[in-house]
């Protein structure tokens, strides 16, 4: 059920996924991220501004579980796109490698 989430595995769709980037983007700016973790404002107020825009009521672990999982995509995507012969084409969104 919508808003309800308990501490299950988290069903993440796209337009989520871009809610959740941008509320970790305003935390960070508003300084709740002082280090490499956000603090317990930044938590609760991931949780709370992420329950408001979306509906979903997700735990502050399956939150973490997301952030963990984007930062381990984009050091791979940022490694991959570094390697020589290797780079992204913007235009269709893809990486392009040389032959």
């Amino acid at each position: 059920m919508e808003g309800l989430e308990s501490s299950d595995k988290a069903a993440w769709t796209k337009e989520m996924l871009h809610i959740f980037c941008d509320i970790c983007i305003k935390a960070i700016d508003m300084g709740m991220r002082p280090n490499t973790h956000f603090d317990k404002p930044g938590w609760k107020f991931l949780i709370t501004s992420f329950k408001e825009q979306t509906g979903h009521a997700f735990t502050k672990t399956q939150l973490k579980n997301k952030w963990d999982g984007c930062k381990k995509d984009w050091r791979i995507w940022n490694k991959l796109v570094s390697e020589t012969g290797v780079g992204w084409n913007s235009e269709l969104g893809t990486i392009a490698a040389s032959d």
